[in-house]
């Protein structure tokens, strides 16, 4: 790994160890070419640092904003070295203990820069860069600019850019070329990230920099990767922290209260911490709240979290609060206040007695206002999968949702939908597969009146203009018609549409999750899907596994369906045959839980009297049970399959060491190449 640091009078490379971790497949294709999305030339940067003139129309905030800030501030234009230096023997124990939270970003981040040409910083919230490594063709130009360790990149010190101008404003960016505005960084483009404490304070700043001659479309990514594991590491330090500080802070208030259930949030009423007891009183409602904001779970004498006053709070002692799912559950709020007399958030407690009482008579799903809790499933690869729509959920960042026909990719954007601050917005869903590719580009954007022959009289709203406010789901976007491909782009970029026969422009406001069934990264490879329309909507990508890969949740879920048909088809069920299950579980799904669905629903239907048996599931379930009845099952059979063994030993290797390809293969004794084309082959992932 290289990294440049401040020697004497001078910065300086030097290599040391990586020690990098595995990168994600994602992140390795080949270069593209950049496209920032700036329309801001030098003509524009120009006008305004002479004169201080600004076309609104091309230069919008958060840069304008940026250079209006800059230009009060007295920047220099010309200047392009940074000259506000601090060595790092002076740096700070804030400073130091910084560099020591950002070890897992530089573990994460090396490999996926390395021989990119881009450059990764991280900033104290001030702007000053305490850490620096990457390519080291970058590092030098980097140098010129005294761009390293304890150079001083905010706003006021090297005018507009992303470190700065992202900690000015509290959100992600990327500053491209002119948009800087300093003239020696216009040959720069810089992406960043905020990274934000437990209470919610921003504590630093990650950001991706390289010259705008390379590939800087998977930088927001890279820094959302890089600000995230920072947060982890900040979270984890002090989690263990929390149950203790608001439980002292409940105690030294009501001393005698019998209290075991905690829930704490952060100053924004973001839930921080749940502990085991608190996720037995209120149920699965909580047992993955973290990061939810509290207003989904609970009710305030004031309206939401927000118009609580803190101090008034205090001075109360505490104020009782509703569990929106069951509000017979007692639930107290309390302050927690810093030894320096700062509010650092909420500790919400819940009385144990009077709480146990209550959940023994609701049923665990009256207990979950979850959008997740319907995706039922406790499979290893799903759970990840939900995992990460959960983590995402609340920002606006586009999602990619990825997996075999009838896995449920709509059921997952509904839910990112519905857990979002969209989630009274309309959802509307968009099969582009099913619409004829002649009418698609009305059916999106929607008609004005004598648009075509048969044009609704007053024209028509497409789906952008009826998804506005909330979300729009393009399900099977990987067969959109190449021809709708670049306008669609278009429309994500700036943000508005046109009507098919029209000329004006509308505004729209959409959350944009896509999902396609096929293999995209082909698609791309043979030139059917355009790849900056896919970089475009694939800000995170999730998986949904195949049936065939979640193990026990088939069960699961046709215990669910069956509860769910079984009243609904008018059939009463008194018991279930013990083949019945075997059944499902020895059969591939090529279908998916969609398939399932529709078989069990075919077997309470066709059942004779009141048992569910093998006999009424469909013909291609039944012979496939009786295939492999009737395959060899001795031990020396699966001793002699060189190939079972195989696939188990990986699979083993797998689950024990947590995906680790390169742990894996050393375990094995193979090589990392080898290894990926064996996973492949047995679909292991």
């Amino acid at each position: 790994m290289y990294e440049l640091v401040w020697q004497g009078s001078g910065y300086h490379i030097v290599e040391r160890n990586s020690g990098s971790v595995e990168s994600s497949s994602e992140f390795r294709s080949a270069a593209l070419p950049l496209s920032t999305g700036s329309r801001i030339d030098r003509s524009h940067w120009k006008r305004f640092v002479q004169n201080g003139s600004m076309d609104t129309a091309v230069v919008c905030p958060p840069i304008g904003t940026s250079w209006l800030r800059c230009r009060e501030m007295g920047v220099d234009p010309a200047v392009g070295k940074c000259r506000n230096i601090l060595p790092e023997a002076e740096f700070s124990e804030s400073h130091r203990r910084l560099q020591a939270l950002s070890q897992e970003t530089k573990r994460r981040l090396y490999d996926l820069v390395r021989d990119q040409g881009l450059l990764v910083t991280i900033s104290d919230p001030q702007g000053i860069l305490v850490t620096m490594f990457g390519d080291h063709r970058t590092l030098v130009i980097a140098d010129r600019l005294h761009f390293g360790p304890g150079a001083d990149w905010s706003e006021k010190s090297v005018g507009t850019n992303a470190i700065g101008t992202a900690l000015a404003e509290c959100r992600s960016l990327q500053v491209a070329g002119f948009e800087h505005f300093c003239e020696g960084h216009h040959e720069w483009v810089c992406t960043a990230a905020p990274v934000f404490g437990i209470s919610g304070d921003v504590v630093g700043c990650v950001d991706v920099s390289g010259p705008k001659t390379v590939d800087h479309s998977r930088a927001l990514s890279l820094v959302m990767i890089g600000a995230r594991a920072i947060e982890r590491e900040l979270f984890r330090q002090h989690i263990g922290a929390f149950g203790a500080l608001a439980e002292g802070a409940i105690r030294s208030r009501m001393p005698e209260a019998e209290m075991t259930g905690i829930v704490v949030l952060d100053m924004q009423g973001r839930i921080v911490f749940v502990n085991p007891a608190a996720v037995e009183l209120l149920g699965r409602a909580v047992m993955h709240a973290a990061g939810m904001s509290a207003d989904e779970l609970f009710a305030w004498g004031g309206g939401s979290f927000r118009r609580i006053s803190f101090r008034e709070m205090h001075r109360c002692g505490s104020i009782s609060v509703t569990f929106r799912p069951n509000p017979a559950i007692p639930v107290q709020a309390f302050p927690l206040v810093s030894p320096n007399g700062v509010f650092s958030g909420m500790a919400l407690a819940i009385w144990t007695r009077a709480a146990a009482s209550v959940r023994r008579r609701v049923s665990p799903a009256a207990l979950s206002t979850d959008p997740f809790q319907r995706i039922l499933g406790e499979s290893d690869p799903l759970q990840q999968a939900i995992a990460t729509a959960r983590r995402i959920a609340s920002t606006a960042i586009p999602v990619l949702i990825t997996g075999e026909s009838g896995v449920g990719k709509e059921v997952m954007a509904r839910a990112i939908h519905e857990a979002s601050p969209r989630s009274r917005g309309p959802f509307v869903a968009v099969n582009c597969g099913a619409i004829p590719a002649e009418l698609i580009q009305s059916e999106l954007f929607g008609y004005e009146e004598g648009a075509f022959t048969g044009a609704r009289r007053g024209g028509a709203s497409g789906k952008f203009e009826q998804a506005s406010g909330g979300t729009l789901f393009l399900d099977e976007i990987g067969e959109m018609p190449a021809s709708m491909q670049v306008n669609l782009l278009r429309v994500i970029e700036d943000g508005q549409v046109t009507r098919v026969g029209g000329s004006r422009p509308i505004p729209v406001d959409v959350r944009l999750i896509a999902a396609t069934h096929q293999d995209i990264d082909t698609r791309m490879a043979s030139g059917a899907f355009r790849r900056d329309l896919y970089y475009r909507i694939h800000g995170v990508r999730i998986e949904i596994p195949p049936l065939r890969k979640r193990g026990g949740d088939i069960v699961l879920l046709a215990r669910r369906f069956i509860e769910e048909m079984a009243p609904k088809l008018g059939r009463q069920i008194r018991s279930i045959d013990d083949g019945f299950f075997d059944a499902l579980k020895a059969y591939d799904w090529p279908g998916n839980v969609r398939e399932l669905r529709h078989a069990v629903e075919s077997a309470i239907a066709l059942m004779q009297a009141e048992t569910l048996g093998v006999d009424s599931l469909p013909e291609a379930i039944r012979r496939n049970r009786r295939t492999a009845a009737s395959a060899p099952t001795s031990a020396q059979s699966r001793e002699l399959n060189l190939e079972v063994l195989e696939k188990a030993a990986i699979r083993d290797a797998w689950r024990s060491l947590n995906g680790n390809v390169t742990q894996m293969a050393r375990a094995l004794g193979i090589g990392r190449n080898t290894l990926y084309a064996k996973m492949k082959k047995y679909g292991i992932a």
